[in-house]
């Protein structure tokens, strides 16, 4: 607006007239000129303002614009910064979707690589099961042809006792053929009289039966005769009667008139008499006839009794006598028969074993394949699970859920108490479920039991609930699929599935002595082991310093062993009612190398084989073990114990095994079998220990009755008895010259002379029970600990003290303190 005004004063300026310096016209023509410019320039004033108001106008309206405009602009504005902030939202969010699919690119690879290592180990799974079936499919081919080998062995055998039953019966059937021909001619001469017998009775009767008719013709006559006279004298009689009834009519006499009459009836009475008693004869007659017939029928059916029976006496006879005939036939060429059949049965156990022999190497081939299959499975297996586990898909039931279900549940649910009916012992177990169906459902915790009664604190019952952790895992586990970890056996306890977590470290020092109960000498003597507190102690033997203390063992130590050429140490260790165990360490740097047995209770007794390559182990389960040192593999279980097994050791040739017990019972099993060999039951308490004497056929064994027994493994008869001594007996051992030495709660330890059961000497001055005790020939040494902690070693041949000492450690290694002398 100010720009506009500021232009129409220019438009003013601009036509007002110039003033020239020079003379005016005149002042009218002036006056008039300017009034005339000052009209026009009114009238351009006029103008001017009318287009000052048109443009103030314009003006007001183009502001108006201005403003529209300056307001959309700033709308526009806001709608760029709104569009801007969604733009810089939008590649934010971008970003993050692109973030987002690159992690879930990563996961969905990570996902297809754990599918893949699935997949592959799915695919050898498969493999597996058809090496197996092949396996299978073999070992049934070579055990019916183990079958049929023993079917050709039984009918060789059959064959070979027949042969000798023949060769032996032949003259005793032949024998017994001539005494039964005899029998067989007699009971021939008696059918054949019987037959006479029998015919002649036939002819009786016959002629008996032809005599019946005759007498039954005269008896008819008679009986005719009889009927006739009988009429005739009746009809006399009504004729008598009719003449005396008309004479009496006629006024006659009527015996007199009818006496003629009567005379005739008189005589027809006679002749009636004298008929009747023909008729009684022909009766007579006829009835003693058939009496006759009777009585000869009788002995004619009497007679053809008596003749079957002889013949089939003589029907028995001749089959008797057939009988024999063919065995005497049979006997007579058994020797070819049964040599046939030998030479048959030898044949085919030959082509039996030539297939046996081309089955064996394939079977040996399909079980590695196998093995070699499964081991490749276990391997992709646990990969896939190492995959699925980081993927939040995988469990492990073993590391995991075992040790809750073990620590919470097995103590009501288990084998011996399922409370309702559920045992959660072992995986198998638990996935059978109990009497309310199935305990989960797999890949549905919501559905399943189990989870169900420990999410809602049901269970464990009377127990504190399970931690929220616990529960959690639990519920994924199941969720997963309840998986069962590659490679564990589906019917292991779980104890056997559970991780081993390393033992706690034992105490820097020992505030007091512990009893010492297990001690053993390297095969030089120059280290001594002794049980500790969560450790072993190694010293040397000569001055009984601290060589070295070896950890990662249970709470008490109950055996030791050294390996044969001392590298290896093998422990018997256990925390009573929790955890039983045999490790093996290195000697050289007391490294744990693996561990042979774990079981829920303590391991009493550890005992290396002969040759080195198997250790037995024995507990409170009642359980002897035998374990493959190198592998590790379980050779044998032996379940034969009713009670604690405190002791085991092999027999010298390494095939039998040698036990003591708290059920008062030493046994002997075959290693191979695991079968027991024989039993002692001679103790009258525990058995402590036992060991075979060095001829491997005796025992001698001794526990809480106070008495060593040495008795026979043959038959389990007590050779000899030990006595003297004061208290229970702890261990005892053989050296190799059959001498005796025995560790006593009497705080003694002895040795003695097994072949006639004299005392040599006495290891007197322990102040405590002697618990064990251990032997080095090579040395002549025997070291002994006591419950007081102490150990000495002695010499055995004169029985002197070589070194003494309390086995503890002390801070800082210090040299161990050496036990006052009484």
């Amino acid at each position: 607006m100010n720009t506009l005004f500021r232009l129409s004063l220019c438009f003013v300026i601009a036509v007002l007239p110039v003033h020239s310096s020079g003379t005016s016209l005149g002042a009218d023509n002036d006056t008039a000129a300017i009034q005339a410019k000052l009209n026009a320039v009114r009238q351009q004033q006029m103008a001017a303002e009318k287009q000052i108001t048109l443009k103030k106008a314009t003006i007001d309206v183009a502001n108006e614009r201005v403003a529209q405009l300056q307001k959309q602009l700033k709308e526009s504005q806001q709608r760029i910064a709104a569009a801007e902030k969604s733009l810089q939202s939008a590649v934010a969010n971008k970003a993050a979707a692109e973030k987002q699919a690159a992690t879930l690119a990563a996961d969905l690879k990570r996902h297809q690589q754990a599918d893949a290592l699935v997949a592959n180990a799915a695919a050898v799974q498969q493999k597996v099961v058809a090496a197996k079936a092949k396996h299978q499919t073999l070992q049934d081919q070579l055990a019916a042809l183990k079958i049929s080998q023993a079917e050709q062995q039984q009918l060789e055998s059959k064959a070979v006792a027949d042969l000798k039953a023949a060769t032996e019966q032949l003259p005793k059937t032949k024998e017994e053929l001539t005494k039964a021909r005899a029998a067989l001619d007699a009971a021939g001469r008696e059918v054949d009289v019987a037959k006479l017998a029998t015919e002649k009775r036939r002819q009786s009767v016959k002629a008996l039966e032809a005599a019946i008719p005759a007498e039954r013709s005269r008896r008819h006559k008679a009986q005719a005769a009889l009927a006739q006279v009988n009429g005739s004298a009746k009809t006399l009689q009504e004729s008598l009667a009719a003449l005396q009834a008309a004479a009496k009519t006629a006024g006659s006499d009527p015996l007199e008139a009818g006496a003629e009459l009567a005379k005739s009836l008189d005589a027809v009475h006679a002749l009636q008499k004298r008929a009747a008693e023909l008729v009684a004869t022909t009766d007579a007659k006829l009835a003693g006839a058939q009496k006759q017939l009777d009585a000869a029928k009788a002995e004619y059916t009497a007679a053809e009794a008596k003749l079957r029976e002889y013949q089939d006496k003589y029907a028995e006879h001749s089959r008797s006598h057939f009988r024999l005939q063919l065995k005497v036939a049979d006997l007579q060429s058994a020797d070819g028969l049964q040599n046939k059949r030998i030479a048959d049965a030898k044949s085919q156990q030959e082509a039996l074993a030539a297939q046996q022999a081309e089955l064996e190497p394939q079977i040996a081939s399909a079980a590695a394949a196998v093995k070699s299959l499964e081991e490749e499975f276990v391997n992709k297996q646990k990969l896939a699970e190492t995959s699925l586990a980081e993927l939040g898909r995988f469990v492990s039931f073993s590391e995991h859920i075992a040790p809750i279900f073990a620590k919470r549940c097995v103590a009501c649910h288990n084998t011996r108490t399922a409370s309702g009916r559920l045992n959660m012992d072992s995986f198998a177990a638990i996935a059978k479920g109990g009497e309310s169906g199935a305990a989960f459902e797999a890949h549905d915790a919501e559905s399943s039991l189990l989870w169900a009664m420990v999410d809602d604190g049901s269970m464990p019952k009377d127990a504190d609930p399970l931690t929220m952790e616990e529960i959690a895992i639990i519920k994924q586990w199941i969720n997963s699929g309840a998986p069962l970890d590659a490679g564990v056996v589906a019917t292991a306890d779980l104890f056997q599935v559970m991780p081993e977590i390393a033992q706690p470290l034992p105490p820097e020092t020992y505030r007091v002595p512990i009893p010492v109960t297990a001690t053993a000498f390297n095969a030089d003597a120059s280290i001594l082991a002794s049980s500790g507190y969560h450790e072993i102690l190694l010293w040397k033997t000569d001055d009984g310093s601290l060589i070295r203390r070896i950890t990662n063992v249970a709470e008490r130590v109950y055996d030791l062993e050294f390996s044969a050429d001392g590298s290896q140490l093998a422990v018997a260790a256990g925390t009573p009612g929790q955890l039983g165990e045999v490790k093996l360490f290195s000697t050289a740097d007391g490294a744990h190398q693996k561990t042979l047995v774990r079981t829920k209770d303590v391991i009493f007794a550890v005992s290396y084989s002969p040759d080195g390559k198997s250790v037995a182990a024995a507990g409170a389960d009642r359980v002897v073990y035998v374990v493959n040192v190198e592998s590790g593999n379980q050779l044998v279980q032996i379940e034969d114990h009713a009670d604690w097994v405190m002791d085991v050791n092999w027999s010298p040739t390494g095939k039998q095994l040698v036990t003591a017990s708290r059920d008062k019972t030493s046994r002997v099993f075959d290693v191979a079998s695991g079968q027991s060999v024989i039993t002692f039951n001679g103790h009258a308490d525990a058995v402590f220990s036992a060991a075979f004497l060095t001829d491997g056929n005796s025992i001698v064994s001794a526990g809480s009755d106070r008495q060593a027994r040495v008795w026979k493994v043959a038959d389990a008869k007590e050779a000899r008895k030990i006595g003297g001594f004061g208290s229970d007996i702890f261990r005892v051992e053989v050296t190799p010259d059959n001498h005796l030495l025995t560790a006593s709660a009497d705080r003694n330890a002895r040795e003695h002379d097994l072949a006639n059961g004299k005392v040599i000497r006495t290891f007197a001055g322990h102040k405590d029970w002697v618990y064990t005790l251990s032997y080095n020939a090579a040395k002549n040494l025997i070291a002994t600990g006591s419950y007081d902690g102490e150990i000495r070693v002695w010499n055995s041949k004169d029985g002197s003290v070589a070194t003494s000492f309390i086995a503890i450690p002390k801070a800082g290694d210090a040299a161990t303190v050496a036990a006052a002398e009484e």
